[in-house]
């Protein structure tokens, strides 16, 4: 059986994803952080682990790219998820009758303007929108709701009674899957992100685009993180290419890198989710 660590509770966005990308015989391991996630597939309690990276809407998850770094891990894949935002309550509970409103920060953020044409209902933010379903359902709350998920509502017996709450429709989340350093990649693989620390040189960080752009290889994305420790206003840079590790023009690109930065790690490399594109 497969194991697989989630940030949040059953009926999260990250228990979609991690149902989606392993449908067959798997069990869930609920964890309260992202660091308990990578502390999970890093000691081998799980097998994968699901972490947002990204929202297309309020930007990255940066404290996971510290994680990325820190832990020997690798990303084996990704998922970009629609995020659909409902009102969910106790199956009896009217809607003129809610008092209350239970989810996580962002998802609050994200029904801003559903929630202004309810003002009487008072806002109370929880570290997770399956949580907050889970809590009203076991506490028998019957003037309040909880923002999540359609999954969240029916594995705790909940009913939805306003679906797509949030303000931005095209609102999408990225999430990475990794695994141990162990586990094998995609030989399909046609995206690698690594991170690099550029020379403390002029040009540097030119340089280290250059390498990809002489390739022909498309940046998807560059993150950049303090190097904490070091002197101030010193930098990580985090890369996502559109290029599988093993590609030939990769492997001259990282060439390239050598000469130009003073460390390279690899996070991983994977087939690229371009469903997004698609829409």
């Amino acid at each position: 059986m497969i194991k697989i660590s989630i940030q949040g509770s059953r009926g999260s966005f990250h228990d979609i994803v991690a149902r989606k990308k392993f449908p067959g015989d798997s069990e869930i391991i609920e964890s309260e952080t992202f660091k308990q996630v990578f502390d999970d597939v890093h000691k081998g309690v799980s097998d994968y682990g699901v972490v947002a990276i990204e929202n297309s809407i309020y930007g990255s998850f940066l404290d996971n790219y510290d994680h990325l770094l820190k832990y020997d891990t690798r990303i084996v894949g990704e998922e970009y998820l629609r995020i659909v935002l409902n009102l969910i309550a106790l199956p009896n509970t009217k809607i003129e009758n809610i008092t209350e409103v239970y989810t996580h920060p962002m998802a609050m953020n994200q029904a801003e303007e559903w929630l202004e044409k309810h003002p009487k209902m008072q806002r109370i933010e929880t570290d997770d929108t399956a949580a907050a379903v889970r809590l009203i359902k076991e506490d028998d709350m019957h003037t309040a709701a909880a923002i999540g998920s359609v999954l969240a509502a029916e594995i705790y017996g909940m009913k939805v009674i306003a679906k797509d709450i949030e303000t931005e429709k095209k609102n999408y989340t990225r999430f990475l899957i990794i695994a141990r350093p162990d586990a094998p990649y995609d030989l399909d693989a046609d995206k690698t992100s690594l991170v690099i620390r550029a020379k403390n040189i002029p040009g540097a960080l030119y340089n280290v685009l250059k390498c990809f752009n002489d390739e022909d290889i498309n940046l998807s994305k560059i993150e950049s993180r303090p190097i904490i420790g070091k002197s101030a206003w010193d930098y990580y840079f985090y890369l996502d290419f559109e290029k599988g590790l093993n590609a030939p023009a990769t492997q001259r690109a990282l060439k390239g890198l050598e000469k130009v930065a003073s460390m390279i790690k690899i996070l991983g490399t994977y087939r690229r989710d371009d469903k997004v594109d698609a829409e």
